[in-house]
């Protein structure tokens, strides 16, 4: 029996030959470059490690998915070796260096200036210390230590920061140096002088003092390490204080240690001996006397324990996006403190230890029953650092509270953010490792509104002079954290329940040469004072703010609170209560009722006036106004065209005597869902207009007269539905002709039943009802399967046309769409304005809907409320827009599309599968992918003509300048004027053809146009005026059907008197002479041969005949 040489593996060469082991004869294995890949290896079982994997992924993870990504940017943020090791040596060349400074018999009186001069450079200490008298005399420290997350192995390589502490020895200080800022100066004194001998060191590059934390009185030392490091990270050299310098007990919350007497001899108060108590002063020691302990028990809990330094490093990738001002030393001793009461462990993945560690911050109570390290029965209770501290966390020692600088605002964002990380990992439809760790968030986009104050220097004294002695002394010379705090305070009573959130904006930490005093470092520095505010959708339009009836003993005190603005007022339930109203006479006012009340809080409370205090939330409310309308906001006359509809639509359902009912009529026009920038005024008679029956008509123009241009008038479409009938025939032609019938008949049963004026055409009927006019149109689903029927060769096909996908899409799906939008409007207000702002700022830029459809603006604006993670939906339209742009700019719409699922009805199988057709359509597919949940088999119809890969990239380069332009004017300058952003720039257009300003319609609606009062009440019911006509879009549609080929058209749609025109690249390429494409060519010799070319300057002057009346001039850019 012969065995078979069964071929078991497969080799870069075909022909290998293999023996009856399935192994290579001798001569073939020894051929060199030879590889090959094992058939076996590709099927064969999964080994121990991998199935561990498969099941820690299973049990630990998300998904497979998100461990993948978590793995990758842990790999990413992760120091390379090659930094570790240039590090390495730099820390210990410098450690030698500074253990070699030899500590001396000379002691300094530190209120004189000797110091200063032996040292060459300056304290970094304030100008209110220089004068307090403390002997220094410099002792030795004894080791150096490398601390914070680079010690533990936490850190990321982002702006890397390597914290390196000294402990000062404790005979360094005396006993009484507790009191009155000694040892802060003491403290200074010491970093000066470590400070002196490192500037003539050949290892760094820069040295400078910094405000760590932007406490005054807690100054660090900045290293710039020389050579190559210097670009991967910075050294921050920290004091520490020997933990037997004091007894810990010495600095409890109730303790003195600041004198009356000193802070504030310079005011005629009464002062008494020792005083008030002063925790925040009293922590700024207990920060440096507990430095290594806290240090040391970081660093055992963390050692070997990988998971949770990975976890710490996701947790610090969070916070960096969403910048929040929560230190790393806080979050290592947060997961510390996890560990030690058993919530977390090294076991867990750091997905799971992430997760846990958001889902107890969402439901921490640090501001009402605090966090404790602590163990021990000697440490103060946790009820005298509650009434000291608005947010409270212990330490090991249970004396220190790790969070004293922390503001509530700050605290309360880092729970609102863990109850939205958590919300993001529980939604199965969401990428949430993307929006949690990898999309920033900014200022501009984060707030619904922004409070800036102008004249701080004013601000602090208006603050300063009216704050308690008590918070004066507790607080020191940390004078802006107390301003900060109190002015949180104000806010958080006077908005309630207004605001999800308010949070003081941080800035970044100041730092100055060591050479140079505080002072004269701050000459060119503004300090900044910021808070933001999160609004609460349903209560921050409220026009009454509610308080206790009059007959409580709360009243009294709300009246004091509320001053002059507190009036008593009698509700529908018969209530006497106590209330303040505002003014909220439109949408607008109300939307702008939380700066009316930060106006009057600030200017009752601390005397800052209006002006001296910039609001970033409303700066666009003049885009969505009718100017026609005497500035009338486009909601409000959005909300009288709905009005209308709704009587028609009723009166439309009652219609008898029809061969079949009006089972339902639906809206189609932008204005139904509040999306129409320009919203249907009610039409005014106008004496000049031709009428005819029920219409008016445009008189042919005579030579001898002026042109009359009726008033641009647009029609309310909306889509009738029938009642169902099989008798629909079952042609195309015979079934227009029947819907012609029935549009006469509906027509006449209008005029006859409600005295409409009424016109019946064969594709609409045009109704008009108090003034405003409607266009309707029958839609059957039939009249689709007609056009999508084809025979060929005797055999019936259904196939996709243009004309089916057109009509199917311009009725039956845009009615569905615009009922979704609706009441998306309904469920966020600000959406329907942010669409209109969205819709003014593209047709601004020239990017009319030929360019980019006005659908899919709403859409792309729609995503930013149905999808708004890590944010949530934004309340203001001006707030709404800066994160469409965002949106606009920050997505490869190449790679990435969107799916809108407006009643959360689709499935994570449905949407992978649409994301699956995505990543297999053609070249020739949609450039922007917008998928709804009602397209079914249309996906991303809305797209699907325009916008082209260019004018995408034009509005993404639009979007960023735009944004950028937004953020220096608002957060830099502080200009409300932010108008320019909607100016369109001309340069770079080959020609620009000026209109005639009183032939375009929508002029008077520019943005440089002023409001207008109604020139009359009446309103036109008795006929129709003429409807759409735009003499600009009729000659731009011209010029795309003549000259598409050659040139591309801009124009702005809201009352633009300016088209620009780009020539296509190919324009000016010679060409051979075909009769197919002789359009617009004329012959050029070319090194002797006839060639052809386009004659742009023909079409050109075919610009100027095309537009005769209408067209002011033509100019062409060189």
């Amino acid at each position: 029996m012969v065995k078979r040489n069964i071929k078991t593996s497969l080799s870069e060469d075909d022909g290998e030959v293999l023996n009856e082991n399935g192994k290579r004869l001798a001569e073939e294995a020894n051929k060199e470059n030879k590889k090959r890949v094992r058939t076996k290896n590709l099927y064969r079982q999964p080994t121990a490690n991998e199935l561990n994997r498969l099941q820690e992924t299973e049990n630990l993870f998300n998904s497979n998915l998100f461990r993948l990504q978590v793995d990758e940017i842990l790999e990413e943020v992760k120091l390379t070796e090659k930094t570790i090791k240039r590090f390495t040596e730099w820390y210990n060349s410098f450690k030698v260096y500074l253990m070699s400074i030899v500590e001396d018999d000379l002691e300094f009186d530190l209120s004189e200036k000797k110091i200063t001069k032996f040292l060459k450079v300056k304290l970094p200490i304030l100008e209110q210390l220089s004068q307090t008298k403390a002997m220094f005399k410099f002792h030795k420290f004894k080791d150096i230590d490398i601390v914070g997350s680079y010690a533990v192995g936490s850190t990321i390589n982002a702006n890397l920061m390597v914290d390196v502490q000294i402990t000062v020895p404790a005979e360094t200080y005396t006993k009484n140096d507790s009191i009155n800022y000694r040892y802060h100066k003491k403290r200074a004194a010491y970093l000066a002088y470590i400070a002196s001998h490192l500037q003539k060191s050949d290892l760094i590059d820069e040295l400078h003092y910094c405000l760590f934390n932007m406490s005054l009185t807690k100054p660090v030392l900045i290293v710039k390490p020389k050579g190559k490091l210097s670009n991967t990270l910075l050294v921050r050299l920290n004091l520490a204080c020997d933990d037997e310098a004091y007894k810990l007990h010495r600095f409890s919350p109730k303790r003195n240690n600041l004198r009356e007497t000193w802070l504030l001899q310079s005011e005629k108060q009464e002062c008494s001996a020792v005083g008030p108590q002063t925790p925040y002063y009293n922590c700024s020691v207990l920060s440096d006397l507990t430095a290594k302990i806290n240090n040391d028990f970081i660093a055992t809990t963390l050692s070997n324990s990988q998971n949770l330094k990975q976890a710490i490093i996701l947790l610090k990738i969070w916070l960096k996006q969403r910048k929040l001002c929560v230190s790393g030393h806080i979050i290592n001793m947060l997961v510390c403190c996890l560990v030690q009461i058993k919530r977390i462990n090294n076991i867990m993945s750091s997905y799971q230890i992430v997760r846990n560690i958001w889902i107890y911050l969402k439901s921490s109570e640090w501001d009402t029953k605090g966090l404790s390290l602590s163990k021990s029965k000697d440490a103060p209770p946790m009820d005298e650092f509650l009434e000291s501290f608005p947010v409270v966390f212990l330490d090991k020692t249970g004396y220190y509270n790790i969070c004293w600088q922390m503001c509530k605002g700050t605290y309360n964002a880092l729970r609102r953010e863990s109850e939205l990380a958590v919300e993001m990992l529980d939604n199965p439809k969401l990428n949430s490792f993307l929006q949690l760790f990898m999309v920033p968030v900014s200022n501009l986009t984060q707030f619904d509104h922004i409070i800036r104050f102008k004249n701080i220097q004013s601000l602090k004294s208006s603050v300063l002079e009216r704050v308690s002695k008590e918070n004066k002394l507790n607080y020191g010379l940390d004078e802006l954290p107390l301003v900060v705090n109190s002015i949180y305070s104000l806010l958080s009573k006077g908005l309630t329940d207004r605001v999800d959130l308010i949070l003081q904006l941080g800035e970044a930490d100041f730092s100055w040469p060591v050479k140079k005093t505080l002072e004269k470092a701050k000459e060119g520095y503004d300090e900044k004072v910021s808070f933001g505010l999160v609004l609460n959708p349903a209560n921050a339009i409220k026009i009454v703010d509610k308080g206790p009836q009059a007959n409580l003993p709360e009243a009294e005190e709300f009246r004091l609170f509320w001053g002059d603005k507190s009036e008593l007022r009698r509700f529908a339930d018969g209530s006497h209560i106590e209330a303040c109203v505002w003014d909220g006479d439109t949408f607008a006012q109300r939307r702008s009722i939380s700066t009316q009340i930060v106006d009057y809080l600030m200017e009752l409370k601390y005397s800052v006036q209006p002006r001296d205090i910039f609001h970033i939330c409303n700066q666009l409310d003049s885009l969505t106004a009718r100017k026609m309308a005497a500035a009338e906001q486009g909601e409000e006359v959005s909300v009288k065209v709905l009005r209308v509809f709704d009587e028609l639509r009723r009166d439309m359902r009652a219609l008898t005597q029809l061969p079949l009912e009006i089972s339902a009529v639906y809206g189609t026009s932008s204005v139904f869902s509040y999306s129409n920038p320009l919203p249907p005024l009610p039409s005014i008679p106008d004496p000049r207009a031709w009428r005819k029956a029920s219409t008016c008509l445009i008189k042919t123009q005579k030579d001898d007269k002026r042109i009359f241009l009726p008033s641009y008038t647009e029609a309310n479409r909306a889509m009738i539905e029938l009642s169902y009938s099989g008798k629909w025939p079952g042609d195309i032609e015979a079934f227009r002709c029947l819907k012609a019938a029935f549009h006469l008949q509906i027509s006449d049963r209008i005029k006859s039943q409600y005295s409409l004026a009424s016109q019946a055409y064969p594709t609409h009927i045009d109704v008009n009802k108090n003034g405003l006019s409607f266009r309707l149109e029958i839609f059957h689903p039939k009249e689709v399967t007609l056009l999508r029927r084809e025979v060929v060769d005797g055999v019936v096909k259904f196939k996709e046309s243009e004309e089916s996908v057109k009509l199917q899409r311009d009725t039956m799906l845009l009615a569905i769409l615009r009922g979704a939008l609706h009441g998306l409007h309904q469920k966020h207000p600000a959406f329907g304005p942010t669409a209109c702002l969205f819709k003014r700022w593209l047709s601004s830029h020239l990017l009319s809907p030929t360019h980019f459809p006005s659908t899919l603006a709403e859409l792309v604006t729609a995503s930013v409320f149905l999808q708004p993670e890590p944010l949530t939906p934004p309340t203001q339209p001006t707030v709404g827009l800066f994160r469409v742009l965002q949106l606009l700019l920050n997505t490869d719409w190449a790679t990435q599309m969107i799916v809108l699922d407006f009643n959360g009805d689709m499935t994570r199988e449905e949407i992978t599968e649409l994301e699956q057709k995505f990543s297999d359509r053609s070249e020739n597919g949609p450039q922007m992918c917008i998928v709804t949940s009602y397209d079914g088999e249309l996906p991303s119809v809305w797209s699907s003509s325009a916008p082209s890969r260019q004018v995408v990239l034009r509005a993404q380069a639009l979007a960023k300048a735009t944004l950028s332009y937004i953020e220096k004017a608002l957060m830099e300058d502080m200009s409300d004027n932010i108008l320019a952003a909607f100016i369109p720039s001309y340069s770079g257009y080959d020609v620009l053809i000026h209109l005639h300003a009183n032939l375009v319609p929508h002029f008077n609606e520019r943005i440089d146009s002023r409001p207008k009062l109604n020139a009359s009440d009446d309103v036109m019911g008795d006929v129709i005026p003429v409807l759409e006509f735009n003499p600009v879009e009729k000659y731009l549609e011209e010029l795309q059907g003549a000259y598409e080929d050659f040139a591309l058209f801009f124009h702005d749609s809201f009352g633009g008197d300016v088209i620009a025109v780009l020539w296509k690249p190919h324009v000016k390429d010679y060409r051979d002479f075909q009769i197919a494409s002789a359009n617009a060519l004329k012959p050029v010799k070319v090194k002797g041969e006839t060639k052809y070319e386009v004659n742009i300057e023909a079409i050109i002057e075919d610009f100027k005949l095309i537009g005769d009346g209408l067209v002011k001039e033509v100019v062409v850019n060189m």
